[in-house]
């Protein structure tokens, strides 16, 4: 296989043309034949006797040529980016995707692959910066919701002789029966349940409401159409359900021996309200230093001339949205209901990720560029022990550690995390 042709669509991206023979591809072609016959099993004959030509005339002459050819690739490619890489002084980011132009039995085959480069970028600045950090006041309003928080966060649960209301806890005993036998899954002993919260079937919790402790009764609903278990959605089940209590969630009062268990260094309320308000105020002072210090980055990726590989920042606008949603799915929210907390459309929404990808998609190019200018790389000794750091913390060996890691990948990270540490080193950030 070689290389036909070397291109660059766009700044940043280069799209190599190789092609392999006829020749090339049949030696590949019979390979995988020896390689896979005795998988086949064609009409007439016992598995594995069939020769490739009838096996081709069942399957089809193309049958052993694509793993040929992704055999041919996987042997020739590495060479090829070597040499790319050697003759014009690129440095690849990753190798895209693989587009297989055309296969001919005659002539071989045609296949084009997208390289994303290193951005090489021209840092007009990189020290000198200029950022403030503001931290937002604190109020007293929010001084007695925190404690307000914690004062809840300490409420017990105290069974009473009422019947049940929402907004009571309490503890169900329950057996599910469909066509009055009982089902998997529907069955649980002393299960609390937060009256309102709307955590059971719909319908469930309504029926517990006006019963006291001790009761027995049925509870009778239908599985929703979507429900997770298909065996069960939409059918009609009933429960027979004892409740076992009735209880309310009482909040300490706010006196001086609620205060030392929220704090055992406070002596008095008065006490709590001035360690809450600290608090408060250095997680504000750290949360405007950590933006003062994102915004120094932010000045630095401006001060960064040259174009980025379109490819490069599709592949971080898909990571940040891949994690967003992932922390979403944590929260138990859907993307529609987090556009409509924070009034945005998703067309909004996905212009400030894609802005947000590419500034990063700068921003890491430039800080190679600082290492690289700064001479900030770690030494082979340094890059050893961070190896041996991270494979101890994951109790692995370093052989273990290096099988799925890249050497070169934590090397650069490394640099970049001390350029970063330059950058803050060499600008200001105004109280």
């Amino acid at each position: 296989m070689k290389l036909v042709n070397t291109e660059y669509p766009e700044a940043g991206l280069c799209r190599l043309t190789l092609s392999a023979t006829a020749e090339e591809l049949e030696a590949g072609a019979q390979a995988v034949y020896e390689r896979t016959r005795d998988n086949y099993i064609i009409k007439g004959f016992a598995k594995g006797e069939a020769d490739r030509a009838q096996i081709e005339a069942d399957r089809g002459e193309h049958v052993f040529w694509y793993d040929a050819i992704n055999d041919i690739m996987d042997r020739d490619v590495p060479a090829i980016l070597e040499q790319v890489i050697a003759v014009v002084l690129v440095v690849v980011v990753g190798v895209g995707w693989f587009v297989l132009v055309c296969v001919y039995f005659v002539d071989g085959f045609v296949a084009t692959a997208l390289l994303a480069l290193v951005p090489h970028l021209k840092l007009t600045q990189y020290t000198g910066f200029t950022a403030k950090c503001v931290p937002a006041p604190t109020t007293d309003k929010e001084v007695e919701a925190t404690i307000e928080r914690r004062r809840a966060a300490k409420a017990e649960l105290v069974p009473h002789k009422g019947p049940a209301v929402k907004g009571n806890t309490v503890h169900l005993s329950y057996t599910g029966y469909l066509d009055g036998k009982e089902f998997s899954g529907g069955k649980a002993e002393n299960q609390a349940i937060e009256l309102g919260r709307g955590r059971m079937i719909p319908g469930f919790e309504d029926q517990i409401l006006g019963h006291q402790a001790g009761d027995t009764f049925e509870i009778s609903v239908t599985f929703p159409p979507n429900y997770a278990n298909r065996a069960l959605a939409g059918k009609p089940a009933v429960f027979q359900a004892k409740l076992e209590d009735v209880c309310v969630r009482q909040i300490p009062a706010l006196n001086s021996d609620l205060a030392k268990k929220l704090d055992p260094s406070c002596e008095t309320v008065d006490d709590l309200r001035a360690a809450v308000r600290k608090q408060l105020e250095t997680n504000k002072h750290a949360s405007a230093l950590g933006r003062a210090r994102s915004e120094l980055l932010s000045q630095l990726a401006a001060h960064a001339e040259g174009d980025v590989a379109s490819v490069l920042v599709d592949r971080e606008y898909s990571a940040q949205l891949q994690q967003f949603q992932a922390t979403l799915q944590m929260q138990r929210m859907t993307m529609d209901m987090f556009l409509k907390q924070v009034h945005q459309t998703r067309e909004e929404f996905s212009a400030r990720v894609r802005q947000n990808a590419e500034r990063n998609v700068r921003l890491n190019a430039a800080l190679q560029a600082v290492a690289e200018q700064e001479h900030l790389g770690p030494t082979d000794e340094e890059l050893n022990a961070e190896i041996a750091t991270r494979a101890e913390r994951l109790k692995k060996t370093v052989e273990e550690y290096l099988a799925s890691q890249d050497q070169e990948l934590i090397r650069k990270s490394m640099a970049r995390q001390r350029a970063t540490q330059f950058v803050m080193e060499h600008s200001t950030i105004e109280e």
